[in-house]
């Protein structure tokens, strides 16, 4: 009927006056205007096919663009020979349905129209979801340009399984959505699987549009990724509409903090106690809950006599314990790398009784949001720093702080102006300490250089690469490698005669750190914070000041070394004195910051990717890592895991 016309213009006359308002183009964009000056790199048939509707966004010549909004709609006056043939193609799908597939070429994921366009114009005013079409895909060459590396890997995930509408925004995706679903890019999904991930998607699509999801700043395919990572191992492609309405409710806050681009608020101190006047009823409440003991379960991905980054946490837990006598109860899992051990071990402590759950290890993120999805009831806390979650909060220390110190110190003690630093992984907050220290060493010595290596680099010869730089003082690990217990640790004096003399060792301090946040979640400072930070991460990155690390002497350093590390940490701890402000040069002269601008924020500090300008060495590239490093790297690393970092 020409009415349904009408209707259908006026929307789309309305469309025009919003994009024209907007600086938008009203109508339909052409792709033989997209493509104009660019070389392709081929055309490929891709068949008959459903495709979504929403992904139709223009016509395959500029023909008859105009006589569409940019949405698909009709603008043609009512009396012309255009509104009557859209009106009987109208009338035949409200009766019949319209059966006939149009012709559509496909480029970088978005449909140009080159036969039917009155049919894609008259579905998209019913707002039917789908048209059967035959796809023709228009290759780009290929590029490093991200967005069209992201579509060859496209490409490669449609040829295992043959579905559009899942977009992502970085690359890697689709191999980890294949990979959560036990496939691979290399080989052809079943039906079944194709069909169960299509249906999934759906639901998951009208549940998280439901919610608003259109207004957050991402595509469904990065909120779906997130879903799948949650529920990855309590059936994901198998749940009903009503499950997948829960689901996403219960995943809404993580949705709403992944999509925003500085997500985490970092807290640099504690919150301070404060006593007050409370009422007679609140203060009876607070002392019955701290009758009885807070229970903390540590549940560890490694062991501590393989792993002294967990013997650390494990020290930090039992020193806990001895603080804070029957006021907690803890207990350790160790081990518990895989899902299902996780899982197991989770499941076990909230079984008896668990208050927190604490993870050591940023490779244990995904595995602690799905815990926390899991036991809304129990706070689950995770060891790292840069990650984001609304469900999990995260905690580290500012050990670039002791680093700055350990820097100066350095400085003083290499009489040929060069000190050698040994980094495990290129990992979040880790580049900021090869920073501060080598700042630290350029205020004792602005001659010095740091030679920097890599415990996580493949093929290479860290101590035969210091010994041919001529290095004989060393910041090497924080702690002991239980593995290797030659290997120096803290900063040394490499002797001409092969031994090594330790001069400082820098402490992390867990036990300490969690009596804070225990006492925290009593005082009820916990809750507090989580309200006045509502949709964001929250990360505790306290340092000094909080006496959470330190910097222990030894005992044979000279009295002007000792007095110059205590004045430089007092003037830390009272904040006259901050390891990244005024003026900050990456190597070959890069100014990362100006004189007299602000001192780099907590998010710049902690995902720092450049190297300062008097480190001799460079941030490894991804296939040079072990796998142990590739690992760390793909949790929590500031270089990309699936391409190189930098060049030399």
């Amino acid at each position: 009927m020409i009415e349904d016309y009408r209707k259908a213009c006026k929307r789309g006359r309305r469309e025009v006056g919003d994009a024209v308002a907007q600086g938008r183009y009203p109508y339909l964009p052409a792709l033989d205007d997209i493509l104009e000056g660019s070389r392709g790199a081929g055309e490929v048939p891709v068949g008959l096919c459903e495709i979504p509707m929403e992904l139709v966004v223009g016509t395959r010549t500029r023909g008859r663009s105009n006589v569409f909004s940019c949405g698909f709609l009709p603008i043609a006056d009512a009396d012309t020979e255009f509104a009557i043939k859209w009106s009987r193609l109208y009338d035949a799908q409200v009766e019949e349905g319209i059966r006939d597939p149009v012709v559509v070429y496909e480029y970088l994921q978005r449909f140009y129209v080159q036969e039917g366009n009155k049919r894609v114009s008259v579905l998209r005013s019913l707002d039917v979801p789908t048209i059967a079409a035959s796809v023709t895909r228009v290759m780009p060459q290929p590029s490093d340009e991200p967005h069209i590396r992201r579509y060859h890997e496209f490409v490669r995930f449609y040829r295992a399984c043959p579905l559009y509408g899942i977009e992502f925004s970085r690359e890697g995706c689709y191999e980890q959505l294949a990979a959560l679903l036990g496939q691979t890019l290399d080989e052809p999904w079943s039906e079944d699987m194709v069909r169960h991930l299509h249906t999934t998607l759906y639901q998951f699509e009208q549940s998280y549009e439901a919610r608003g999801g259109k207004v957050l700043d991402q595509t469904v395919g990065d909120a779906f990724l997130l879903y799948l990572k949650s529920y990855a191992t309590a059936g994901p492609l198998d749940v009903s509409s009503r499950e997948m309405d829960l689901r996403v409710a219960r995943l809404w806050g993580e949705l709403v903090v992944a999509a925003q681009e500085e997500a985490i608020d970092y807290i640099e101190s504690p919150m301070e106690r404060k006593d007050g006047i409370v009422p007679k009823a609140k203060r009876l409440s607070r002392t019955l809950r701290q009758a009885k003991p807070l229970r903390l379960a540590f549940v560890y991905d490694r062991d501590p006599s393989t792993s002294g980054w967990t013997a650390l946490h494990e020290r930090g837990r039992q020193d806990l314990q001895q603080r804070l006598g029957s006021e907690v109860e803890t207990s350790a899992f160790f081990g518990k790398a895989s899902d299902e051990d996780f899982d197991h071990a989770v499941a076990s402590a909230v079984s008896q009784g668990a208050d927190v759950i604490v993870t050591a290890s940023p490779r244990q993120m995904e595995q602690s949001r799905r815990a926390a999805l899991a036991h809304p009831a129990t706070t689950v806390i995770n060891c790292s720093i840069n990650l984001s979650s609304s469900a999990v909060r995260t905690f580290y220390a500012r050990m670039y702080e002791v680093k700055f110190l350990m820097g100066a110190l350095a400085a003083g003690m290499a009489e040929n102006h060069r000190v050698g630093y040994l980094a495990t992984s290129p990992i979040f907050g880790s580049v900021a300490e090869v920073n501060a220290f080598a700042i630290g060493a350029s205020m004792v010595d602005p001659y010095c250089t740091v030679h920097l290596k890599w415990v996580a680099a493949e093929g290479f010869d860290w101590q035969r690469e210091l010994e041919d730089d001529d290095v004989h003082v060393l910041a090497g690990r924080d702690y002991p490698n239980p593995l290797d217990a030659s290997e120096p640790w803290g900063l040394t004096c490499l002797h001409r005669s092969s031994t090594t003399e330790r001069v400082a060792t820098p402490v992390w301090d867990w036990g300490r750190y969690y009596e804070l946040i225990v006492r925290s979640i009593r005082d009820d400072r916990w809750r507090k914070e989580g309200s006045s930070h509502r949709d964001r991460a929250l990360n505790y990155w306290w340092g000094m000041s909080a006496d959470v690390v330190r910097l222990e002497l030894g005992e044979g350093l000279a009295t002007g070394q000792r007095r110059l590390v205590q004045t430089l940490r007092q003037a830390l701890v009272e904040g006259r004195l901050h390891p990244f402000e005024g003026m900050l040069v990456a190597q070959k002269g890069v100014v990362v910051r100006e004189e007299g601008s602000p001192r780099l924020s907590g998010e710049e500090i902690a995902s720092m990717r450049w190297l300062n300008e008097n480190v001799v060495g460079r941030l490894p590239k991804s296939w040079e890592l072990s796998p142990a490093g590739a690992d760390a790297v793909a949790a929590s690393g500031v270089i990309d895991a699936q391409t190189d970092a930098q060049e030399d």
